[in-house]
């Protein structure tokens, strides 16, 4: 072999070396970025069926239905929000404005439940649910309309 076919043959073996390089780390960045982006848009979706399950109790509880003599779906939903205060850990803001909502919607329960004047409770009701909207806006980073 000359001297020229060698050269030919190292740029060759280096070229080919950093194309089989770049494909690896190319291919690595993708997976990586395709699992953060899958996590986010379940996140995303645990946000939002956060913000409607409070939109939901808000409005059944701060309604001026009476309350259902059927409570279980009502019971079991008051329960979801109590459990979403621990699945959302990570996000302190929002851990606390959960909290603060179910405590007013409770408190809201049983003022509509023991037919008491609701009219102190039902003024905390709507800063409180925009508080937890607020917090979950923060996070998703969604502007306010």
């Amino acid at each position: 072999m000359t001297n020229t076919e060698i050269v030919t043959l190292t740029a060759a073996v280096i070229a080919l070396l950093g194309s089989v390089l770049s494909l690896f780390i190319s291919t690595r960045l993708a997976i990586q970025k395709e699992r953060r982006q899958l996590l986010w848009a379940k996140e995303l979706d645990r946000f939002f069926e956060l913000e409607e399950l409070a939109g939901d109790l808000v409005e059944e509880l701060g309604s001026y239905r009476p309350v259902p003599d059927d409570r279980t779906p009502l019971t079991q939903r008051f329960e979801a929000l109590e459990q979403a205060a621990g699945r959302f850990g990570r996000y302190p803001e929002v851990r606390q404005a959960i909290r603060d909502l179910h405590n007013t919607l409770g408190c809201m329960f049983v003022a509509k439940r023991d037919h008491q004047n609701d009219q102190e409770v039902r003024a905390e009701l709507d800063p409180t649910f925009r508080k937890l909207l607020a917090a979950c806006d923060k996070v998703v980073g969604r502007e306010k309309l």
